[in-house]
């Protein structure tokens, strides 16, 4: 089996050198990236804006050169098409059609961006996120956005807007793209990229369309993170409890219990510090909420992290639900990190998420945050480069469990399927992403691993990227 996807991929890999060599007269591979470098950003504040960003986006070069960047800060390139964005979301002279896909075999082959959003997001409150004052059509045309693209290329640009299987093309001459298209040029005359591949292509898939590189050159710097709620003294602690609980530390009652927590409280308002490195807020309502608002409920959210949130670097929202609690209607926000841009997935079985919140318009009723603060450790300190998988390589090394897991998924036997089953596991697969895997072990020294997320099956699969062996699921 995984010499019959070694041939396949082998058969398409040649198909696309002798197509670039007769287009660009250049061999494969090409240099390839280092866009894995540290680039830290540091904001004082942390404004409704900052949580909507994708969480990686998919770069067409146009002549079969594919690339996939998680980082959003780098290269300025999100910024130039944030703007291009919020400009045709408010603009009054666009030109709408529905279409089929988003990205096809056509689209794919001309300079294009995808911005792939952590999760399903309302295109209105994006829009206002954005200070878009006056939204026009597109966020009824489509609700709610998973993806956003633009396609450059020959004759006019024009954007897509996807989300719950619906797609909307969209087209405004007065909206200008130069600084994209500078951005897009910039990357690839660097010639810092590896390069990526259609599954679909290569295995002649049907639905949702997975990118993945067949060689990675270069590793991640190695992260190393510490649990800082251990390092805290008392008056850390008290200098939080007052920030949280709005009152000085003279009028702030304390309990430590028996395991060691510490718990300050003022009046209907509590902070207790964990040992498992977890601060936990609670402030029952003063009010009932009986008709939920999101907008003021990201609103409320985002200006309490900017003021009470012990770090808010990195911090992206990944989860919204619809909560009730004490008769009044709200929200559960769930928050991830990226470190250096990279998505980082929590491995603790105890603490399920980073950060987690209840908000109910204007009150927040909890809020929940794992410490966990990275170390200022020489980045340099990578493994070797030669042992770093690629995620095709994941996938070869590990079908018979892709194909174990799909089974018991669906109940269907090696022989209902015959011969499609490869075509069967690989379709069940809904996304791949490079990603640091923080197993949570509260350790004063703790470092990160370099994993290839994947999510199959309804579940999400962590696997190493230089044993390639799996290390977490879920």
């Amino acid at each position: 089996m995984k010499e019959k996807l070694k041939t396949l991929l082998l058969i398409f890999l040649v198909g696309t050198s002798l197509a670039m060599t007769q287009q660009l007269w250049i061999q494969l591979p090409e240099r390839m990236t280092r866009f894995f470098q540290a680039q830290p950003t540091y904001s004082s504040s942390y404004l409704l804006s900052d949580m909507i960003a994708p969480n990686k986006y998919l770069i067409n070069f146009e002549k079969n050169k594919t690339t996939i960047i998680y980082d959003a800060s780098k290269y300025g390139l999100w910024d130039s098409s944030k703007l291009a964005i919020s400009q045709v979301l408010s603009s009054a002279s666009i030109r709408t059609e529905e279409i089929e896909e988003g990205l096809n075999p056509d689209t794919q082959k001309k300079p294009s961006i995808v911005f792939y959003l952590p999760e399903k997001m309302s295109t209105n409150i994006v829009a206002m996120a954005w200070e878009v004052k006056e939204p026009n059509r597109i966020v009824d045309a489509v609700p709610y956005i998973e993806s956003i693209s633009i396609i450059l290329g020959d004759g006019d640009p024009f954007f897509v807007f996807s989300g719950e299987g619906r797609h909307l093309k969209v087209y405004d001459e007065k909206i200008k793209l130069d600084e994209v298209k500078s951005d897009l040029r910039i990357i690839e005359e660097n010639d810092d990229f590896d390069y990526y591949y259609s599954m679909s292509e290569i295995f002649e898939l049907g639905g949702k369309d997975i990118f993945i590189p067949y060689e990675i050159r270069n590793s991640l710097p190695a992260v190393f993170v510490k649990n800082d709620l251990a390092n805290m003294n008392k008056a850390d602690k008290e200098t939080l409890a007052q920030r949280f609980l709005e009152k000085d530390k003279d009028y702030l009652r304390q309990i430590v219990e028996n395991n060691g927590s510490t718990i300050y409280i003022n009046d209907n308002r509590v902070l207790k510090f964990n040992l498992n490195g977890t601060v936990d807020f609670f402030h029952s309502l003063e009010n009932k909420v009986e008709d939920r608002n999101l907008y003021l409920s990201l609103s409320t959210a985002a200006d309490f992290i900017a003021q009470k949130a012990y770090s808010a670097k990195g911090m992206y929202l990944a989860e919204t639900d619809q909560i009730e609690a004490e008769g009044s209607l709200g929200y559960k926000f769930i928050f991830k990190y990226r470190v250096r841009g990279i998505p980082v997935l929590l491995g603790n079985r105890e603490v399920n998420e980073y950060v987690q919140m209840e908000v109910f318009n204007t009150q927040v009723r909890s809020y929940k945050q794992l410490f966990r603060g990275e170390m200022n450790i020489d980045i340099s300190q990578t493994q070797p480069n030669d042992n770093l998988l690629s995620s095709f390589d994941i996938i070869d090394r590990n079908y018979d469990f892709f194909e174990r897991e799909y089974l018991k998924a669906t109940g269907f036997t090696k022989e209902d399927l015959g011969d499609s089953i490869i075509q069967k596991v690989l379709t069940s697969i809904e996304d791949i992403t490079i990603a640091y895997y923080d197993a949570g072990l509260m350790e004063q020294r703790e470092r990160l691993v370099t994993i290839w997320q994947i999510k199959a099956n309804n579940k999400i699969y962590a696997f190493n990227s230089f044993s390639g062996k799996l290390v977490y699921e879920r």
